[in-house]
């Protein structure tokens, strides 16, 4: 059956988010995002499924 516990729906949420991070096109501007090192409001883009900083390089994955 059809299993509602809550970290199911989160395990299967993330996994779909990151399946579809995939195809998203480099350098698409990630907006509402600000990057955690240096505060940039602009300059976060996706790259090969990450989120990286164009200003001082910072990047997430996953």
């Amino acid at each position: 059956g059809l299993n509602v516990e809550q970290e199911h729906i989160n395990s299967w949420k993330n996994g779909v988010v990151r399946a579809l991070k995939k195809f998203i096109p480099d350098g698409t501007q990630a907006v509402k995002h600000v990057c955690p090192e240096c505060g940039d409001h602009d300059g976060v883009i996706y790259k090969e499924g990450c989120l990286i900083c164009k200003s001082c390089g910072h990047s997430e994955c996953g």
